[in-house]
């Protein structure tokens, strides 16, 4: 926040843009607004994708970030894809189409790759790109994953090659780093 003439932090902010216009202003010209920085509201992607990748950070050990839509490659070794689901209950659904699974499927022959599908406020539930390939199949068409979860208990998680084979405890997710 702006410091007044007198070095006092204000109660009140300074930049008032409703009465911009019509004062003078003490530190000079008023600032220059465009479309694009009034209009940088989150989208619902990067809302669940910021709250997933938080829970990561809190954890201190992510030492660099880097987003090649659409995955994250975490410390420069782990690829990270989110898929996230607006839904307030299980089950969750997540569509991958032919052109993510297409991609999915090169990126992992080089690099580990971990599949984080967000559960609306529920939780992150991890899985490998292996574990994806068991229940997804190999066809070259679109899937759908599909996610359940009683409260208090672990993920289950299906596809159309059935149900993976043990379920996936929420604090995976915090933990994909540690592997």
């Amino acid at each position: 926040m702006p410091l007044s003439n007198n070095g006092v932090i204000p109660k009140t902010p300074l930049l008032n843009l409703a009465s911009w216009a019509s004062t003078e202003s003490p530190v000079g010209n008023p600032p220059v607004f465009t479309s694009r920085d009034v209009t940088m509201t989150i989208r619902k992607q990067e809302f669940y994708e910021g709250a997933a990748l938080h829970q990561l950070v809190r954890g201190g050990r992510i030492t660099s970030l880097k987003y090649e839509p659409p995955l994250f490659t975490i410390n420069n070794q782990i690829l990270v894809c989110l898929k996230y689901s607006t839904k307030g209950r299980s089950p969750w659904g997540f569509t991958f189409t032919v052109d993510e699974r297409r991609l999915l499927r090169i990126r992992a022959r080089n690099r580990r790759l971990v599949i984080g599908l967000i559960c609306g406020a529920d939780g992150v539930a991890a899985i490998t790109h292996e574990d994806y390939r068991s229940i997804a199949g190999r066809k070259r068409s679109a899937v759908h994953i599909s996610c359940y979860r009683k409260h208090g208990k672990h993920y289950g998680i299906f596809g159309p090659e059935g149900e993976l084979d043990r379920k996936i405890a929420p604090s995976v997710w915090q933990r994909i780093l540690e592997d």
